[in-house]
């Protein structure tokens, strides 16, 4: 988000909306790689308070909103956004973080939360937070799963195949994390039994995926499941044959 002007971004989002039909939902996060922060100009350390406006000038724009603004950031004189989106008052705003701030963030500005492998107590403290600040709760989106979770009727050929790229993925992701101060994905991989060992990546069965989910839901009461489908370096049509499979026979037991 910090890279983006917000006025534009609302007018593509809408635009989108539009054009999707009334589907579309929006996923922000306020960045983290210090080389895109250099690359784009703009100083990390003002990555929260960038979004944070951003976020409400999006929000009031996307309302129909006026908008006449001021910061260090962006100036905005009588704009207004057009086209308007076709769901009101906007499409649907998914944050995403690991630390007490995103959650923060999330429950000020966004409508759903997204957490990768979290736990009961995140959970709670967003639910907390939306109360707090008289938000709703009766239509909550929480998503959360697993880092990386494959459905195969043959496992040990389809973890085989995807090991290296998601070690790549893990170890460059845990460097820029570590860079920018935040904690890392795993200690480093160096091979595919430091890789089994992690539990980043899961290469199931349908029948275990269901079972895994499901236990994951109990513990945790998340309304979307997320997780990482395909790793870097492999084709589309790699992860649709897995993708396909899930949705055939995964899917229908949620239903």
């Amino acid at each position: 988000m910090p890279f983006h002007n917000p006025i534009r971004l609302a007018e593509d989002i809408a635009t989108v909306d539009i054009i999707s039909g009334g589907r579309f939902e929006l996923g922000v996060g306020i960045g983290f790689k210090q080389e895109e922060f250099a690359g784009f100009g703009v100083s990390s350390k003002e990555r929260g308070k960038r979004t944070d406006q951003a976020l409400d000038i999006i929000r009031r724009a996307l309302a129909g909103e006026t908008i006449t603004f001021k910061s260090e950031f962006s100036a905005f004189q009588n704009v207004r956004a057009t086209p308007e989106p076709i769901q009101k008052p906007h499409p649907p705003i998914w944050l995403g973080g690991f630390t007490p701030a995103a959650l923060r963030r999330a429950v000020r500005f966004g409508d759903g939360f997204t957490v990768p492998g979290a736990n009961r107590d995140v959970y709670d403290s967003y639910v907390a937070g939306l109360k707090k600040e008289n938000r709703p709760t009766d239509d909550l989106r929480f998503a959360s799963g697993f880092w990386f979770l494959i459905v195969s009727n043959d496992p040990g050929k389809t973890f085989a195949e995807a090991a290296d790229h998601v070690i790549y993925q893990v170890n460059n992701y845990s460097v820029w994390l570590s860079a920018a101060g935040l904690q890392p994905l795993a200690p480093h991989l160096n091979n595919r039994e430091d890789l089994r060992k992690s539990g980043l990546l899961q290469v199931v069965d349908p029948d275990t995926a269901i079972s895994m989910i499901r236990n994951f839901a109990d513990a945790v009461p998340i309304t979307h499941l997320s997780s990482w489908p395909l790793p870097p370096g492999l084709p589309p049509r790699w992860a649709q044959t897995h993708l396909e499979l899930f949705a055939s026979k995964v899917s229908p037991a949620f239903r």
